[in-house]
């Protein structure tokens, strides 16, 4: 929670959208953005934890990351958080992120609530997929 005079941390938006539909099965990268930096050393161990996913019902493995160049984070990406499933997302299926409340920024703010985002994937891709920027 935002101590006085300080803001809170905020979740703004993810790629794909809250709610997209039809989404590659070839998606490689699931970008979640922040207002305040989520990523820094010390936060980052306790933040890989903060963030669930599943694939319907169903816990799936996946990689949280950050930009670096050589051993540090990207300045310009320091807000980022991408998500990398293990493996290929399947046809048809309701993919949901839980973005827990203890998820802290770099100045100690917590997110303070629980963010649910879905998206469903289409059917299987057989086109090239654009990956996101990292």
């Amino acid at each position: 929670m935002a101590e006085e005079g300080q803001k809170p941390l905020n979740f703004l938006r993810s790629i794909p959208a809250k709610g997209a539909a039809g989404v590659s099965t070839r998606l490689k990268s699931i970008k979640l953005l922040f207002d305040k930096n989520v990523v820094n050393d010390s936060v980052w161990a306790n933040n890989r934890k903060q963030i669930k996913m599943w694939a319907g019902t169903q816990k799936i493995p996946a990689r949280f990351t950050v930009t670096r160049i050589k051993d540090t984070v990207d300045f310009s990406e320091r807000n980022n958080i991408f998500i990398k499933p293990r493996g290929n997302l399947l046809p048809f299926t309701k993919y949901t992120i839980a973005i827990l409340p203890e998820l802290t920024s770099k100045n100690g703010q917590t997110l303070g609530k629980t963010v649910v985002i879905t998206f469903t994937t289409g059917k299987k891709s057989t086109t090239p997929v654009i990956p996101v920027q990292e």
